[in-house]
């Protein structure tokens, strides 16, 4: 008999742990709006200069959309004036393969990427010659 109370007792005890973790919550309600995004400070002098422009296509929805993309493209080459950046920076953009075998052969003549005439017949025959 004396069993049972003993164990009800023990039960509404909740075990505390000895660790504590701060509330995540109570942080953000303070800092509501605090921080402001800003350049790291070793960033070029380029990124400083078209970090508000970086802020709008950010804000302004889906970040890779191909026209945004194309006009932040375009203000960027066109103001690069006769200070002598030519020489850094002023390389044409590669071209974008789009197929692997645009490529040059050293990236796609890999022995990952080789398949030899066993390998393709059992892909081909979906693994039943394998058993034969």
């Amino acid at each position: 008999m004396l069993l049972r109370p003993t164990l009800r007792l023990l039960a509404q005890q909740a075990y505390k742990p000895s660790i504590r973790f701060p509330d995540r919550s109570a942080a953000s309600k303070q800092d509501d709006g605090a921080h402001e995004a800003h350049p790291h400070p070793a960033a070029p002098p380029e990124v400083v200069k078209e970090f508000d422009h970086f802020k709008e296509v950010l804000s302004s929805g889906p970040h890779f959309h191909p026209e945004k993309l194309q006009q932040a493209s375009a203000d960027g080459s066109s103001g690069g004036g006769g200070s002598g950046d030519a020489g850094k920076g002023g390389k044409a953009a590669a071209p974008v393969a789009q197929d692997l075998h645009d490529l040059a052969p050293r990236y796609w003549r890999t022995s990952s990427l080789a398949f030899e005439e066993d390998e393709m017949e059992a892909v081909m025959t979906g693994g039943a010659s394998l058993r034969a």
